[in-house]
């Protein structure tokens, strides 16, 4: 091999482990199915707003435009709705028991989520909390999820 082709082939073995640990490497995530199964409320919705940062834990919630309820919209009553009930707080994101966490405003994405407990009352009262990777909005996705709650 010469010298050229051995650094070429350097180079694609970086490259390649570059990839391997921001995989699921770092991160294990649950199946599909056990988070569903977590989250008392599963919606899509559009990131509006980010606020709340906590400088001391790095997280902070959003404001979500809810457009669809997968699971659990009963559960969402009126203290949690926000802006004429179309939207709801979300909090934990940048929570490190969370994989993919991060969000920018304009993010349309299928969220999991639960009730925030009452120990993190009353700083996250009437907020939801992100329970598990948000995932991208694809038809793959919305029919998989579909079919876990269904």
């Amino acid at each position: 091999m010469g010298s050229q082709q051995t650094h070429l082939y350097g180079w694609a073995l970086m490259i390649v482990a570059v990839f391997c640990q921001r995989g699921h490497g770092s991160c294990p995530e649950k199946d599909l199915e056990k988070r569903e199964e977590e989250a008392n409320i599963v919606l899509t919705g559009t990131v509006e707003e980010i606020m709340n940062m906590d400088p001391v834990h790095n997280t902070y919630s959003c404001k979500v435009r809810v457009w669809r309820y997968l699971k659990g919209k009963t559960m969402v009553n009126g203290e949690v709705l926000l802006d004429g009930g179309n939207k709801v707080m979300i909090g934990g994101f940048g929570d490190p028991e969370v994989c993919d966490n991060q969000v920018a405003t304009g993010d349309t994405r299928i969220f999991f989520v639960n009730l925030a407990p009452e120990f993190m009352w009353p700083t996250h009262k009437n907020e939801l909390m992100l329970n598990s990777s948000l995932m991208r909005i694809t038809l793959r996705n919305l029919e998989e999820v579909e079919h876990c709650v269904g």
